[in-house]
């Protein structure tokens, strides 16, 4: 079995960190909902708590968009 590239492990390491922000997100959004309704949070704080995790989530995107590129580059 050969050794993975410089290359494959870029690419295995931008794929995990796209990994736990997608995990890390909801881990954090969805107990935040709860709470939030379970203390009676303002409307408008947990629309900025959405909106984090709507970036959080856009990020990831963005990070698996790099590795498509990065992968079809390869070929």
């Amino acid at each position: 079995m050969t050794e993975p590239t410089p290359h494959d492990r870029q690419i295995a390491r931008i794929q995990r960190n796209a990994a736990l922000v997608i995990l890390g997100t909801f881990a954090v959004w969805l107990p935040a909902q709860g709470l939030a309704a379970w203390l009676d949070l303002p409307v408008r704080l947990m629309g900025l708590l959405d909106l984090v995790a709507l970036a959080a989530l856009a990020w990831a995107l963005i990070l698996l968009w790099r590795v498509r590129r990065m992968r079809r580059k390869e070929e």
